[in-house]
């Protein structure tokens, strides 16, 4: 395993991590207004900033571990620039969807929360997307 899909498969463990506390979160108080949607996000990306470090530190001292020699970040080249070019399209796409998913719901009067919620999960969904994107085309090519 190299260092940049170590990378991927923690972001793609954060995004599902954070937003299934989000999903709970939500589903505990379905009545909860604007202000509190926005502070509960909020401290979930706090929450995923504070995880994707913590859980970068622990995998590659666990991953040197078990290789048995130091993970390093190698220089990135030619190969790494057109995976994450290709992996930040897919993700561009994800999240284009969810804003306007997001605003369809507003137009259509929907509650304002509802929106914030979903603009929020086709966020961290962009963000996988990108992660498993990462992990497929470096496993392929």
């Amino acid at each position: 395993m190299t260092f940049k899909e170590m990378n991927a498969g923690v972001m793609l463990l954060s995004a599902v991590v954070i937003s299934a506390w989000v999903l709970m979160g939500a589903l505990g108080d379905p009545g909860a207004t604007v202000p509190e949607v926005a502070s509960r996000l909020g401290w979930a990306i706090v929450a995923s900033v504070v995880f994707n470090m913590v859980a970068m530190i622990v995998f590659t001292i666990l991953v040197s571990i078990v290789q048995g020699q130091e993970l390093k970040d190698e220089r990135a080249d030619e190969r790494d620039h057109a995976v994450g070019a290709r992996a930040m399209r897919n993700a561009y796409i994800v999240a284009s969807a969810g804003g306007a998913a997001a605003i369809f719901l507003w137009a259509f009067g929907l509650d304002f929360a509802l929106g914030i919620y979903v603009l929020f999960g086709a966020l961290m969904l962009a963000g996988a997307t990108d992660a498993v994107s990462r992990l497929y085309y470096y496993r392929t090519n």
